[in-house]
């Protein structure tokens, strides 16, 4: 293939300064950033996975450079990468884009985080190579999908490799053969297969934190001298080739440089795949607007997209947390029983609560292709609820709560960030953290914001 497809993302990625972004770029890259903080000390207490590599990989590491978020440890950058993109993917409340089919920032946030504080970068440094990152990651994701998807590869792992290196190329100042060389080596590295969802879901966040550690690794190569393969997208035994077969270069290249993705990113309000949201939001609409007793539903039918179903559509509870964040009728039944979904609601309790047991055997589900569109932006699904005497209730939602085109709030995303952090910091603290990511192109020192974003005194948690 020509194109030329990895040499002119390098270009972009090189020639991206903070001074070109519009307003709405940078608001989008701060919100990233406040969102993956959030979800990122959430998630590192929530698994028993980061606990496994602090032992394995991390423990020893006594170089003292970057942030483990939300705890009094500092390792290497490439370990505060594995970490902290492996907590922010756990909780599945990290964003994502549905065209490109995957989670940029969980990723490529942890990427300029870990190598901005090693090298002691500016905040509108940061900003530009998270923007940087995740042009690659949903150019590259939008090209090639939905062949790696059905491929069964993990898009956020494999085209979330690539992207944490060119985020982390960025923040070295690479030039544009240096930017082809950590994306070469980068590739060369990709991995992750979607057959985590299905079974081993613990294992999941480890596609994301493997992703940020070899995007880092790439970068902290190349900056030793090292050399990776050119051309690697678009040649013969490339990137493109191997993970998604036949594709075309030129919608990574489309409009390269004019407009900037992060925009188009969605944020999540529920810990769960994404692929349940639409239907979490219309059982929650129809519990709130209507008055259901639990015991009195005899049917209930969830219609989606068949993806949807691909990936969340079980037919046995899950026995344990992991498992409830991909399992649609377990989401459905939740949202009915508790009239939430939060962190709170995802639970070992909730699972052995006899009245979503209750609920989970009467859902069905329906496939319709039309709950689907790129060209129409749906990608929803229907809840039926029908009760003993045949009064039936229905929601219909196109797009879950969170896409560009169905924002959330300013309020609720601060409410959630809120919400992630819990008790482990004071109010005070929540809000100096958030102002000064509001503020973050002010900040000449990022680490004036990582040293923030450990353990408050007499909360220590290491």
């Amino acid at each position: 293939m020509s194109h030329n497809a990895t040499d002119k993302l390098a270009n972009v990625i090189e020639l991206a300064n903070y001074s070109d972004f519009t307003a709405e770029v940078i608001a989008a890259a701060k919100a990233s950033l406040l969102d993956f903080i959030g979800v990122a000390i959430a998630g590192f207490s929530e698994t028993q996975l980061n606990r496994l590599l602090m032992d394995a990989m991390v423990r020893s590491d006594s170089s003292c450079e970057c942030t483990i978020l939300g705890k009094s440890k500092k390792v290497s950058a490439v370990h505060a990468a594995l970490i902290n993109a492996t907590s922010g993917h756990s909780l599945d409340l990290d964003d994502g884009h549905r065209q490109a089919l995957g989670h940029p920032g969980v990723c490529v946030v942890p990427a300029a985080l870990a190598l901005g504080e090693s090298i002691v970068s500016s905040g509108k440094d940061i900003l530009t190579a998270i923007i940087a990152g995740y042009e690659t990651f949903i150019r590259m994701g939008k090209s090639m999908n939905p062949a790696i998807f059905s491929r069964g590869f993990h898009t956020t792992g494999v085209c979330g490799t690539v992207a944490a290196g060119a985020a982390a190329a960025k923040m070295l100042s690479f030039n544009r053969k240096k930017i082809c060389d950590t994306i070469g080596i980068a590739a060369i590295q990709s991995a992750g297969l979607l057959a985590v969802v299905h079974s081993g879901q613990m294992m999941k966040p480890l596609n994301a934190g493997k992703a940020a550690f070899n995007g880092v690794l790439s970068a902290i190569l190349v900056q030793g001298g090292a050399g990776g393969p050119q051309n690697i997208l678009e040649d013969k035994d490339g990137f493109g080739q191997a993970f998604a077969g036949i594709w075309d270069p030129s919608m990574l290249l489309k409009d390269i440089g004019n407009r900037f993705s992060i925009t188009e990113c969605y944020r999540k309000l529920y810990p769960a795949c994404r692929h349940s949201h639409a239907a979490i939001d219309a059982a929650l609409f129809i519990r709130d607007t209507n008055k259901i007793a639990i015991e009195e539903i005899k049917k209930i039918k969830v219609t989606t997209y068949p993806a949807a179903l691909e990936l969340t559509q079980k037919e046995e509870m899950p026995t344990d947390i992991p498992g409830t964040r991909f399992n649609l009728a377990f989401a459905v039944s939740l949202a009915l029983t508790k009239g939430a979904a939060g962190l709170a609601e995802f639970s070992m309790d909730s699972v052995n609560d006899p009245n979503i047991q209750g609920l989970f055997k009467k859902i069905q589900f329906a496939s319709d292709p039309s709950f689907e569109s790129k060209k129409d932006n749906i990608r929803g699904a229907e809840v039926e609820i029908i009760l003993a005497d045949n009064k039936s209730f229905r929601n219909k939602v196109l797009l879950p709560k969170g896409e560009p085109e169905n924002p959330a709030t300013i309020e609720e995303l601060e409410e959630k960030f809120k919400s992630c952090i819990g008790a482990i910091w004071s109010a005070q603290k929540k809000e100096e953290v958030s102002r000064i990511v509001r503020n973050l192109e002010q900040l000449d020192n990022i680490r004036m914001l990582t040293t923030l974003l450990r353990p408050e005194k007499g909360k220590r948690r290491s």
